[in-house]
């Protein structure tokens, strides 16, 4: 086990600063096992990745570190569910009810909706098991600095997520509306690529690049992160089971507050060497508050 306050030297792919995404947008194509697709025909993205050595900072007992500043925390909370993979649908409901329950009693909410959940492993894929609708997916690990969804993308998230009598309660003054995600290791103790988060305040709004992941029959815009100098990434050493992060995708309320936050996991050199492969379980919600 490594320090608590371990600080690590590693790297993070960033989408590189290229002339022509100003005329061909960049984008990724995810599909499914059931397409009749070959993948030597077509191409599958535009991307390129500019791979830069990080220091990524310890966070734990940095109590100046917050979501509403910053953009990501971790809290300590053990989950009675238990998630690990090869859980069935009722158990990952279960799960996902356990996370809103969490973010209710955290922010005092009004309404809290878990609208996506995601379970990783840190193993390659192939697109003969890839089925972006299986709820019990195991995905691998995300590529590229990251932030989950674009300002454009999230009224329409919202006009999914919520009924109409819920947009007539909510689209009022008065009202914050929040993607905040919950991420949790599924093992006792993350050591294999633990996932690094960037401080909302060291980010130039220019190292953001809008890009369309394309899946079968829907589009989802996000961003990835070029590098900058400035950005700051932190991590959470010896990362335990009850202590899941939440970091912020959307927030409503423009100020002095962090309104997302990049993300990525990274390679970890202190990590031993017969640590098991990181798995994950992260869900996505919506969490209204009242201003």
């Amino acid at each position: 086990m490594v320090s608590d306050k371990t600080d690590i030297q590693t790297t993070i792919d960033f989408i590189a600063n290229l002339q022509h995404y100003g005329e061909e947008k960049p984008f990724i194509l995810h599909p499914s096992a059931s397409a009749d697709v070959n993948l030597d025909e077509i191409k599958t993205t535009n991307v390129e990745w500019d791979t830069k050595p990080v220091i990524v900072y310890s966070m734990r007992d940095k109590t100046e570190l917050s979501l509403e500043k910053n953009g990501f925390c971790y809290v300590e909370h053990e989950s009675k569910c238990a998630p690990s993979l090869g859980m069935d649908i009722d158990k990952m409901a279960e799960y996902r009810k356990e996370c809103e329950s969490l973010l209710l009693s955290l922010f005092k909410a009004e309404f809290v909706h878990c609208y996506d959940c995601k379970i990783r492993k840190n193993a390659p894929m192939t697109l003969e098991t890839y089925d972006p609708s299986d709820p019990l997916l195991v995905e691998q690990a995300a590529m590229g600095a990251h932030v989950d969804i674009s300002l454009d993308t999230v009224p329409r998230l919202l006009k999914n997520v919520l009924n109409e009598e819920q947009l007539q309660t909510f689209f009022q003054p008065g009202y914050r509306f929040r993607l905040i995600n919950t991420w949790r290791s599924m093992l006792p103790e993350c050591q294999d690529r633990p996932l690094a988060m960037c401080d909302y305040n060291t980010i130039d709004a220019n190292d953001l690049v809008a890009t369309d992941r394309v899946y079968p029959g829907w589009n989802q815009e996000i961003y990835y992160l070029k590098h900058n100098k400035q950005q700051r990434w932190y991590w959470l050493p010896n990362q335990r089971s009850d202590e899941p992060f939440l970091f912020m995708t959307y927030d409503s309320h423009a100020g002095p507050n962090a309104r997302y936050c990049p993300h990525v996991s990274v390679d970890n050199p202190t990590a031993a060497p017969d640590a098991p492969p990181r798995e994950s379980v992260e869900t996505r919600n919506l969490v209204i508050t009242r201003l």
